[in-house]
């Protein structure tokens, strides 16, 4: 059988890995932030909004959880941890999309990376196996 060639691009699999990593971990500290911390409110001019921060924080601490997950086995070249960060990518795309009109550099410049991991990922995320075998 063949062995793949692993190219630089591999840089750019570890970054998106290590950042869901980083991610994971914040996401995680804001859900038991908010479910240490349960009288936790938004008001904003004309309206006060009241939230189940139980519930959010039980789906942050989760989702923290699943994002690190995902991240460590994009690290190992998993094919589940390629297919979630592939995903949540995408997902970061949309809400850099959404968010372009506010904050319209910041957007740009989460476009431009998302794009850039997204496509290590989908063609060179692969390699990471090859990278971790040697």
């Amino acid at each position: 059988m063949e062995e793949k060639k692993v190219t630089g691009w591999t840089g750019w699999v570890a970054f998106a890995s290590i950042a869901m990593m980083f991610v994971g971990v914040v996401q995680a500290v804001y859900g038991f932030a908010a479910l240490f911390n349960q009288n936790w409110y938004v008001a904003t001019g004309s309206a006060i909004y009241l939230f189940d921060i139980g519930t959010w924080g039980w789906s942050m601490l989760a989702l923290g959880a699943l994002v690190f997950i995902s991240g460590a086995l994009l690290m190992a070249g998993n094919a589940f941890g390629r297919t979630m960060g592939v995903l949540f990518a995408a997902i970061g795309i949309i809400v850099n999309l959404v968010w372009l009109a506010a904050t319209p550099v910041w957007s740009i410049l989460g476009l431009v990376l998302y794009s850039l991991v997204l496509y290590a990922i989908i063609a060179h995320g692969g390699e990471m196996k090859e990278l971790s075998k040697a």
